[in-house]
């Protein structure tokens, strides 16, 4: 990378806002000619607040077509800058200057007439635990600008947090500290493992600035983020909910064209999907005519799903949970976004949910896939004209924009046929891309190299169904049972230079260190006393240890076929200490960090002349930040803190273990 730029300089060089334009504003604020004029008349006192007020910050339902709304940050009485990613900042080529902290914070509105950037919000809807929710929106976010990061891409910041919005509906505008804490880190730390993710730049926090939440008020704060594009599912569903065509070619044209790009790479024949590679037993075959004269919007679709299909195998992958997987929170680019009540798992049990208010489950970490996908068939129904028009209607379909003339009953039967079709398809795709790249990452974190070519669908099918039903499905088994840590499980066996079979020494086989990383000490010790006498055993655990044995057993048999994929340590090794991070922020360092600042510091937060300690803060960004480094972590910034979290071990945590959290942010 090279040197560092200014914020004006950079600005100056690359800055640009996208999205406003070349698409569609609300009618209210039609132009930025128009919404520079509202802040002109404020700034020259021409008019009182009430204009920019009525413009910028009262919820309304905006115009049909729309895709977003002109709006400014709200001014708060005190700005403190309590953190900020280096790391992040360094991707952008950015100084870390006054003037950058300004504009990051809201405290200060970068505004270019003749280069059409002014700040806005986006328009959208959402499927929210599974039922429409009518307009949604950016309820507390304004988009800022957008620039090119040190690789020629563009980013685009938003502030999280900012104030009252066109699409605020019945709420403040405001973030709560606590949950603002949990997203700056949680970005930072996904984008390091390797998970897609958005990402931070700074936190600020507001003293004098309150929120109401429950019955307390609760210090807040704004976060600056940043990605190549913040669109999601929802922005689409808007156009579902208040149909208009032009406004969807628009938004689809535009996700094509500048945030997918021109140049996209070629994908395989969809029709090479007929067959579900990976249907459950018992499902019965769908007949699927084959698609062709395939278009952009094809494509677009069929992106949309793949990017969702890896980032969801990367979630199942390393044990994080979303929370709230609502249409609006899933993302164009198969990020990961918008983060509530999200937890890494502590323990294997599938059926976790993070999310308190997700009673019936719905977001659990074992119904992730299945989400996604029932959000992405939403997607398809909000696109369905496109998508199903093909190379053969597409002309008719575009001249409708400009025509009250519908479509013909048989062009209508086409469309609906071949945008069914393609989704059947897809389906099965998508299934493909889920299952090979989780696949790919769970062998790689067990050190193994299955050298997958996904392009070679049959050969990559019958590889990845044997290394599921021989090591995946069994290991998956023995973790869930054993309620072993889940990540630190990874690391434990990659750090493991011993023997796995010990006749002689060991628990019935299995070497004794070996077998502690998958059992924890009473476990071992149940086994221990039952393989010392099985004659003589009594049960006196109601048939615990039993259980325990049988999986013990179940383990006996995985260690012999683990050995035959894998048999060469140094080599395992080199393999899984690329994927398996030493650290993952889990709910109870969230929780730590937290009550530092809002019980410990609650007085001073809202003084803007105190001074606060953030040092749990920036060593939870550290040790974020370099997950497969410790040599990163700084030792000599809250040692005991290192200490604590870094353990591979959190025995006497387990206690804090699967705890859930609120969506109230």
């Amino acid at each position: 990378m090279g040197d560092r730029m200014g914020i004006m300089s950079l600005l100056k060089e690359t800055g640009t806002s996208r999205f406003i334009k070349c698409l569609t504003p609300d009618a209210m604020v039609p132009s930025v000619t128009k919404a520079l004029e509202i802040v002109e008349q404020k700034q020259e006192k021409v008019q009182p607040e009430a204009p920019i007020e009525k413009a910028f910050h009262t919820p309304r339902i905006v115009s049909s077509g729309s895709h977003f709304a002109y709006t400014a940050p709200e001014k708060r009485p005190h700005y403190r800058p309590l953190i900020k990613s280096a790391l992040a900042h360094e991707e952008l080529g950015l100084q870390m200057d006054d003037k950058l902290e300004s504009l990051l914070s809201g405290e200060d509105v970068y505004i270019d007439g003749k280069k059409g950037i002014f700040p806005y919000s986006m328009a959208y809807a959402g499927f929210q635990f599974g039922q429409f929710a009518g307009q949604l929106g950016d309820g507390r976010v304004v988009n800022l600008f957008d620039i090119k990061d040190s690789h020629g891409n563009y980013q685009t910041l938003q502030l999280k947090g900012s104030g009252l919005t066109p699409f605020s509906r019945f709420a403040d505008g405001k973030v709560v500290l606590r949950s603002s804490i949990r997203e700056f880190i949680i970005c930072e730390s996904l984008y390091q493992i390797g998970i897609p993710s958005t990402r931070a730049l700074q936190l600020t926090q507001l003293p004098k600035t309150r929120a109401t939440r429950g019955m307390s008020f609760e210090p807040t704060a704004v976060v600056c983020r940043m990605a190549p594009s913040w669109i999601r599912l929802g922005n689409f569903d808007l156009l579902r909910w208040k149909p208009n065509l032009k406004a969807l070619f628009k938004l689809a044209d535009y996700t094509i064209d500048n945030v997918y790009g021109k140049d996209q790479t070629p994908l395989p024949d969809v029709n090479n999907f007929k067959e579900d590679h990976f249907a459950d037993e018992g499902d019965e075959p769908r007949q699927i005519d084959d698609v062709t004269d395939n278009t952009k919007y094809d494509q677009l679709y069929r992106n949309v799903v793949r990017k969702n299909a890896e980032c969801v195998a990367y979630w199942q992958t390393y044990g994080f949970m979303n929370g709230v997987l609502n249409t609006d929170n899933t993302s164009i680019l198969g990020l990961s976004i918008d983060y509530g009540p999200f937890s890494f798992l502590d323990r294997f049990e599938p059926a976790f949910t993070p999310n308190h208010d997700d009673v019936e489950g719905r977001y659990s970490f074992q119904n992730q896939p299945s989400v996604i996908w029932w959000n992405l068939i939403q997607f398809a129904q909000s696109i369905a004209i496109l998508i199903g028009a093909g190379g053969k209607h597409i002309d008719e379909v575009i001249a409708l924009q400009n025509n009250t003339k519908p479509l013909s009953s048989e062009v209508e039967k086409d469309v609906t046929k071949r945008a069914n079709d393609l989704i059947g398809l897809v389906a099965h795709e998508y299934k493909y891309v889920f299952t090979t790249k989780y696949v790919q990452l769970m062998s790689q974190r067990l050190g193994i190299d299955l050298s997958l070519d996904p392009s070679e669908i049959d050969k990559t099918s019958t590889v990845v169904k044997d290394f599921c039903s021989t090591l995946m499905e069994p290991l998956l088994e023995i973790l869930r049972k054993t309620g072993i840590d889940y990540n630190n499980f990874f690391v434990n066996l990659q750090n493991y230079k011993g023997p796995i079979f010990d006749k002689a020494n060991g628990i019935n086989g299995l070497d004794k260190n070996y077998v502690a990383i998958f059992f924890n000490i009473s476990q071992q010790v149940k086994l221990q006393t039952y393989y010392a006498d099985e004659k003589h055993f009594v049960d006196t655990d109601s048939g615990e240890t039993r259980l325990l044995v049988e999986y013990f057993e179940k383990l006996v048999n995985w260690s012999r076929l683990y050995l035959d994929l894998a048999p060469d340590q140094v080599e395992r090794y080199e393999i899984s200490k690329k994927v398996n991070p030493l650290f993952t922020p889990r709910s109870w360092i969230f929780d730590q960090v937290i009550e530092h600042f809002v019980d410990e510091q609650r007085t001073a937060l809202n003084d803007p002349e105190s001074t606060i300690d953030t040092a749990p803060l920036q060593k939870l960004l550290l040790m974020s930040s370099y997950p497969y480094d410790s040599s990163k972590w700084d030792s000599t910034l809250r040692p005991d803190l290192q200490e604590s979290w870094g353990s591979i071990e959190h025995a006497e945590t387990a206690d804090k273990f699967m705890k859930q959290a609120s969506c109230s942010s």
